[in-house]
């Protein structure tokens, strides 16, 4: 029996040890971290070793341009700190940078524009970056964008120059690449433009770069709408590396305060990014602003990128079970799946307006915000073979009685289902502990808050919209002044919550100065009448 017993042990250490150490489906899985917090980075760069994570990235908060290296501030020596421990750790590190900035010599502007033509500018540019990676030798390479820039080289009343668009992309990205070659830095850059013609400019330019310059772009074109389609950046360029791009930071979905848990959704876009010729990594974004998704309900989000990385055959299915066993135990599980799961909906119908991005970073919109972003941020220019996003992009920027009521519909839904949750967390609670009862009670009452209190913006933002159209509905002034008093009701019940405060959603500060703004508006549009 124990000769039987010492194969059949080598068998099952042998099957263990090839299980453990399957290779995952991408080389390049990275972390990326926005806010500059010490404690909170250097805790968070070891709990990435659990997720199989071998890079990280400083970005936004923490460093967005060259520049701030040399201001002066801790930051410099924080930023050290932080990668000298990712190095113990075995992670590489890699520093976020925009390009141009505000450091431009005045010798190569004229009125505020970059002269990107004239004698020396390139010279320059090189002479930056060697310095650069010389005082900081201990970051691995660089992330560099292009928006959101103080001068960015596709816009002409901003860079003036005799290269096409294309060719300006290319030329910033190889003299910047040259510098890193000769010091062994890995250069990626970022496809993030707003508009599908920029998207065009930078891949025209990307054919005229180094095949090592990898490529990042967001899973979504331009920004995290989850009803865009599928970034066309991604599979383009066959013979490229490149990176997909995720928000597990809910930057624009509740900040990670709310629930925004789901896999289903991660494991639909990286599992077509995963069929794409030249996918050979993730970079999922953690925080935003100091917004953390570890350490929250939302945390199920880098375990599902996690673990559909490491196995093939994992589904959304099976991170819903293996997430709720692991945080909340086997008799809760279920029942916190059933509370949880839901929550993707309730916050897209209620940020959302017909699929329509309006809210701004998790806050209610003002109204130019709202207005805007209809048409600036619009799915018809990512869908132009679908002709109604077009037409709803016209009647959200115009809405009819009808429409309006089509709008709420939505919201009604949301508000319904974010009670739901509310009810099966109710039956969850005997299986949990009391601190896990209570941290997903307040963020669970908080959507539900969240849900009603952007219904009654709708209300108020397009009832307005019509009556400024000139539309004469009986009552709908009416409605629109109760919307209005109502959101106000709803920033004294933020105002004394201490768990709210002032951060989004729903924040006393935010809901009143909407509120306030749509109030002054309809008492205009009154009195033109």
């Amino acid at each position: 029996m124990k000769r039987l017993m010492i194969p059949l042990v080598l068998l099952v250490t042998l099957l263990l040890t090839q299980t453990a150490h399957s290779e995952p489906l991408v080389p390049i899985r990275a972390w990326q971290f926005h806010h500059l917090d010490v404690n909170y980075v250097s805790r968070t760069q070891r709990k990435a070793l659990e997720y199989d994570i071998n890079t990280v990235v400083y970005s936004h908060g923490m460093v967005r341009r060259v520049s701030q290296m040399y201001d002066g501030t801790p930051r410099a020596a924080d930023l050290k700190q932080l990668a000298a421990e990712a190095d113990d750790l075995g992670l590489k590190v890699w520093l976020w940078i925009h390009e141009l900035e505000e450091d431009v010599p005045a010798r190569y502007l004229n009125d505020g524009v970059v002269q990107m033509d004239r004698p020396g500018f390139w010279d320059w540019l090189t002479a930056k970056y060697e310095k650069f990676i010389t005082d900081f030798p201990e970051f691995d390479g660089f992330i560099l964008t292009f928006h959101e820039t103080e001068y960015k080289i596709f816009d002409d009343s901003e860079v003036n120059s005799e290269l096409s668009k294309p060719d300006r992309f290319a030329k910033l990205i190889n003299t910047i690449d040259a510098v890193c070659q000769k010091y062994g830095k890995d250069l990626i850059v970022r496809s993030f433009l707003y508009e599908p013609q920029q998207m065009e400019w930078f891949a025209e330019g990307l054919t005229k770069i180094d095949k090592r310059v990898m490529l990042q772009s967001k899973c979504v074109p331009h920004d995290w709408e989850p009803y865009y389609p599928h970034n066309p950046m991604i599979g383009k360029f066959p013979d490229r590396p490149l990176i997909v791009e995720f928000d597990c930071s809910s930057e624009f979905t509740g900040k990670n305060r709310v629930p925004y848990t789901s896999p289903d959704y991660f494991e639909y876009r990286w599992r077509y990014d995963l069929q794409q010729p030249g996918v050979t990594g993730y970079l999922a974004r953690v925080d935003h602003n100091g917004y953390d998704a570890v350490y929250t309900p939302n945390e199920i989000n880098l375990y599902a990128m996690y673990r559909m990385t490491e196995d093939p055959a994992v589904t959304g299915e099976d991170i819903w079970q293996e997430w709720t066993r692991k945080h909340y135990g086997n008799r809760a599980a279920k029942l916190v799946e059933k509370t949880l799961r839901p929550s993707f909906e309730v916050v897209n119908r209620s940020f959302f307006a017909r699929e329509f991005w309006i809210t701004n970073h998790s806050e209610l919109p003002s109204y130019g915000y709202a207005n805007g972003h209809i048409q600036s941020r619009t799915i018809a220019k990512w869908k132009p073979d679908q002709p109604v996003y077009r037409e709803h992009e016209k009647l959200l920027q115009h809405p009819t009685p009808e429409a309006l009521e089509w709008i709420l519909s939505e919201k009604d839904t949301a508000i319904a289902m974010a009670g739901e949750e509310l009810e099966s967390l109710r039956q969850a609670k005997p299986y949990l502990t009391d601190d896990q009862y209570n941290d997903l009670y307040w963020r669970l009452a908080l959507l539900q808050r969240t849900a009603i209190i952007w219904k009654l913006h709708a209300e108020a933002f397009f009832g307005y919209k019509i009556l400024a159209d000139g539309h004469a509905v009986p009552g709908l002034s009416e409605r629109v002044t109760r919307a209005i008093n109502a959101l106000k009701r709803q920033a004294d019940v933020s105002r004394l919550n201490p768990l709210i405060g002032d951060d989004p959603p729903a924040s006393a500060g935010e809901i009143m100065e909407v509120a306030n703004e749509l109030e002054e508006m309809l008492q205009n549009v009154a009195a033109t009448n």
